[in-house]
Formats: structure tokens, C-alpha cells, sequence
């Protein structure tokens, strides 16, 4: 009896266990499927912007002069005498809004960020060269960008914004906005799946509300960033959390990063609907040990009757009647107790079966995560997807630039300190170096020590400022390295930058970026070189670079 009741006990907490793990999948599952859903209706509203650039169904705004520097914002106090007058082009906007419900308005904005015309009441005229989407599209790419307050809606609100351009003029004339409807990117229905207690948010980058589900959880624009499952999630990618939320309810949380976008949406499941089957299976599990107890000991009363006293009390008689000379008895039947084999074979049949099941389930699920395109050790993009995004920008931007990263010495750091140790530090300089890059940047992990920063519009001048922050910060860990300049972990940074064009491969900008990292290395690690093309030699970056520390000369053989 005593085991039964250590065996429910364990079954009880194991069961404890897999609930909150089947709540973990299936609240990852919802947010998975959240976020195709998400990418597919956003896929929907650049097609159809796209199509309205190309087609002609709206004429290229006339140029107003972009800045020289490709890198320069648009003005933040526009000329209002520079904005031509409100062209008609606005006029087909209209019926593409009754065919595409993912959009809920369309507007047209000059270079100097001021809306030429649109569908929303009251758009013309308004300047929007302070927002950064605005900023972004001018600079020839497309974003997708929150912002806390819309001029037009008063509240929180998601932008697409797309760069139009004209032909026989290079670069950006114009920026195609349009006002995203959240009901259409994030379904309440799909939420509701979940049932009763379940509640979603989607929060800027600074943590402010910019959708939730219900609609009347949290205000639109309120600062939750405070919350622990809001702050877990700001500081990563993706993962899970058992979590008091912001109005203190205890959940269990899924959340993940808004593809292209600095935004996390976070999916919450009520932990006492996770637990209340475990709860009744704890009460169900007492009534039903007291039950199976009282069977038992009847059970075990009749049986013991029937196997051990019926045989003992017969050799009793057996040896009364022997001792008064009476030797003629019939034979004692031997208490053979075999009924509880075939139920013992039942459940070892079913032991196995289970555990192949499972075997197979985890097998399953490493294949998906195999594929999957993040470093599983750090958390970052790896190298396929970042030869998919450097593919794609090469033929959709003007400008492209590339940081190649290593850290110096680490063969000798992992031989010192360990692989255990050496792990750590490669998760927390791919940490670091995200913190210190742009948001429209891309950081990846190519290889055991190296990295590599995509960055899509940026001048070599400004991928050298960002590769000497980022350079600056991995040294400001101050990781204890005994062969390390200075004693502590460092990296050396090759930068390179082109405008893509036919008479240029992708391997032009890899080569150029590599070639500027040997050259760092050769100037004494702990630093940042620059090439001036794919087709020029690398030098160091000066002091916006910086210079290594102790200057020597060292070998770039030796990491």
C-alpha cells in the first residue's frame, strides 16, 4: 500500500509537471500561429502597396531633393513652400480599402515627410518626417513600425511604409504609408481559442500597450514594461514564462519577436485552467486510493480466507486428526496467487508503447529545431538566415554595408577556461553586440568565433561608428582572458560597404569585409578596419575605429 501511494504521489507531480508543459506547447502553438498570421496578412499589405507603386495606379510625388549623405534624416522643420499642392492620386485608395480589409487607410508623403493626400480625414498637410518609418522608407527600405500615438487616430498604432520611386530619377520621390487594422493582424477569434482567462499583447519596443486581447484588458499606449513576462520578453527573442501578468493574474506566458520589427507579442494562458485537471486528478486520486484501500483489505481478507488461512487452518486439522492417529487426510490446496500476471503484462506492453511514442515525438521535435533559423547556442540568426537576408538586400537596396566579426584568441580562451566557459562568453558578446547595433540591422553567428552584421542604407563612415560601439562594448564586458589584450575578451571588426551593382557579386562585399578583419587582426586585435569597397584594400578606420590598445603586431593565425 505504501508504494501505491508513493507511486500516485509521483504520478501526481509528474502529471503536475506535463500539464504545465502541454500549456507551455500549446500557448507556443497559438503564438506560432499567431505570427504566421501576422507575416502573411503583413505579406498581403506590401503586395498590394507594391502593386500600387508599380502598376501606375498612382503617379511618382515630384522630387524635392534628397539629402547628399544617403544617411542623413529627412528635415524635422519642413518647408511647407517645398510641398507641392495635393495631386489627385489618391483617388483609387478607396476601393483598394474595400477589397483588402488588413488596411485601413492609404497615404502618399512627399521627401520632405508631408502627406501629399490620403484616405484618412484630415491627413493632407501633416508632418511626419519625425517618424521613423517615414525615415526608413526614405532611405529606400520598407518597414513595419509602431507608434505610440497616430496623429490621425489619437492611439497606438502599426504603419507599413514603402518607398516610391520614378523612373529615370535614382532614388526615393515619395513614401506609400498605409495604417494597418490590428483586429485584422491579430484576430480576437484566434485568441479565443484558448478560452476564458487567456489574454494577448503586443507592446512596443519601450513596453507600451499597442494591442491587447480582450480590448478592454489594458489601455492602448499604458507602460507595462515594468511586468515580469513584459520585461522577460523585451530582453529576448523568444521563450516562455510562468509569470504574474500586469494585472497580477498568475499565467503561463509564450512570447516572440514581431518578424522585421522591434515588437513582441505575448500569449498568456490562466495557470489555474493548466492546473484544475490536476487538481481534480489529486482529489480523484485520493478517493480513488481510500476506495481501492477498503477493496483491498476485503479483497485481501477473502483472498488471504480463501489461499493462506483455509490451507494453514487445514494442516491444523490435518495435524489434530494425526495426533489422534487418523493419517488418512485429503491434500491441502497451495495458496497460488496468479491472477495479476496478465494485468502486470498489460501495462509493460504499454510502458513500451508509450516510450516509443515518445521517443519518436523527440525526435520529431529535434528535426523542427534543426531546421529552425536561429544559433541554438546564442539565440541570433545563423548563417542560413543571414545568407537569405544578405541575398535579399543586395537586390533590393542602394546602399549595403557588412561587418565581419571574431573574437581574438578564443581557441586559447576555450583551452584555458574551458568549453563550458567559452559557451558563455559567445552567448553573451552575441548579446552584447545586438544591444549595440541599429534596429534595422541584422547580427548573426557564421561560424565557432565569428559574427557577421548585416546593415541595409549604411555608409562605410557609419558601419565603422557602429563597429567601433559594438567593439567597445564586448571589451567594456571585461570577460577575464589571460592571452586577451589588455587580460580581458575582445573582437576585431572588418567593415566594408558598396552600392550593389551588376558589375559586383555578393562575394565582392564578403571578400572586402573579410579581407578588413585579417587587416585588424594584423594591426593588433581589439580593433576595427575598413575597406572603402569590394574592390579597394582595407585599412584601419582611424579614430572613429579606434586603434588596438597595445598596438603590437600579432599574428592573424592566431584567432
Amino acid at each position: 500500500m505504501a508504494l501505491i501511494i508513493c507511486e500516485r504521489s509521483v504520478s501526481l507531480v509528474q502529471l503536475h509537471y506535463d500539464n504545465i508543459e502541454a500549456a507551455k506547447s500549446r500557448v507556443m502553438q497559438m503564438l506560432d500561429g499567431s505570427i504566421t498570421h501576422y507575416e502573411a496578412a503583413i505579406d498581403s499589405a506590401q503586395a498590394v502597396m507594391q502593386t500600387l507603386i508599380v502598376s501606375g495606379a498612382i503617379r511618382p510625388p515630384p522630387p524635392l531633393g534628397l539629402p547628399a549623405d544617403a544617411q542623413s534624416p529627412p528635415p524635422s522643420d519642413p518647408d511647407p513652400a517645398l510641398t507641392p499642392e495635393l495631386p489627385g492620386d489618391c483617388h483609387a485608395f478607396p476601393r483598394v480599402l474595400e477589397s483588402f480589409s488588413t488596411i485601413e487607410s492609404l497615404t502618399i508623403v512627399a521627401t520632405n515627410g508631408v502627406v501629399l493626400c490620403g484616405t484618412a480625414p484630415g491627413s493632407a498637410g501633416i508632418d511626419l518626417s519625425g517618424r521613423d518609418y517615414v525615415r526608413i522608407a526614405l532611405r529606400g527600405l520598407e518597414t513595419v513600425e509602431a507608434v505610440h500615438r497616430s496623429y490621425v487616430t489619437h492611439r497606438p498604432t502599426l504603419y507599413a511604409a514603402r518607398p516610391i520611386t520614378a523612373p529615370g530619377y535614382k532614388g526615393v520621390t515619395g513614401v506609400l504609408i498605409a495604417r494597418l487594422s490590428s483586429d485584422e493582424l491579430f484576430p480576437p477569434s484566434v485568441f479565443a481559442e484558448l478560452g476564458a482567462g487567456t489574454q494577448a499583447i503586443v507592446v512596443s519596443p519601450e513596453g507600451v500597450v499597442v494591442q491587447s486581447y480582450p480590448d478592454d484588458l489594458y489601455g492602448l499606449g499604458l507602460d507595462i514594461s515594468d511586468a515580469v513576462p513584459v520585461a522577460r520578453a523585451l530582453s529576448r527573442s523568444r521563450g516562455t514564462v510562468i509569470a504574474g501578468g500586469p494585472d497580477g493574474v498568475q499565467r503561463v506566458y509564450a512570447f516572440a519577436r514581431l518578424p522585421g520589427t522591434n515588437m513582441h507579442l505575448l500569449i498568456g494562458l490562466d495557470q489555474t485552467r493548466v492546473l484544475g485537471p490536476v487538481e481534480w486528478a489529486t482529489w480523484s486520486a485520493g478517493l480513488t486510493m481510500l476506495s481501492a484501500s477498503l477493496i483491498i483489505l476485503i479483497g485481501l481478507s477473502l483472498i488471504g480466507e480463501r489461499l493462506i488461512v483455509a490451507p494453514v487452518q487445514s494442516l491444523a486439522d490435518r495435524l489434530v486428526r494425526f495426533g489422534r492417529g487418523d493419517s488418512q487426510e485429503p491434500a491441502s490446496r497451495r495458496p497460488l496467487i496468479t491472477e495479476l500476471q496478465p494485468l502486470v503484462s498489460a501495462f509493460e506492453n504499454m510502458t513500451i508503447e508509450l516510450t516509443r511514442r515518445e521517443a519518436a515525438l523527440r525526435y520529431a521535435n529535434r528535426r523542427l529545431n534543426s531546421l529552425a533559423s536561429l544559433d541554438p547556442l546564442t539565440g541570433i540568426a545563423n548563417r542560413r538566415s543571414f545568407d537569405a537576408a544578405l541575398s535579399l538586400q543586395w537586390n533590393s537596396t542602394d546602399r549595403l554595408a557588412m561587418l565581419m566579426i571574431d573574437i581574438d584568441r578564443f581557441k586559447s580562451f576555450n583551452d584555458v577556461h574551458g568549453h563550458q566557459e567559452g559557451d558563455r562568453c559567445l552567448r553573451l558578446v552575441a548579446q552584447t553586440m545586438t544591444s549595440a547595433i541599429r534596429g534595422s540591422d541584422l547580427v548573426a553567428r557564421i561560424g565557432g568565433e565569428e559574427f557577421a552584421v548585416l546593415m541595409p542604407g549604411a555608409s562605410l563612415r557609419a558601419a565603422a561608428d557602429v563597429a567601433e560601439r559594438v567593439r567597445q562594448a564586448v571589451e567594456a564586458l571585461a570577460i577575464g582572458h589571460r592571452d586577451g589584450v589588455g587580460g580581458v575578451v575582445t573582437i576585431s571588426i572588418g567593415a566594408a560597404a558598396c552600392e550593389p551593382a551588376p558589375s559586383l557579386m555578393i562575394a565582392d562585399l564578403v571578400m572586402a569585409a573579410d579581407g578588413a578583419l585579417y587587416a585588424a587582426k594584423r594591426a593588433g586585435r581589439n580593433t576595427v578596419c575598413a575597406a572603402d569597397g569590394p574592390e579597394l584594400d582595407a585599412h584601419p578606420a582611424g579614430a572613429a575605429a579606434g586603434i588596438a590598445p597595445d598596438g603590437g603586431e600579432r599574428s592573424a593565425a592566431e584567432g
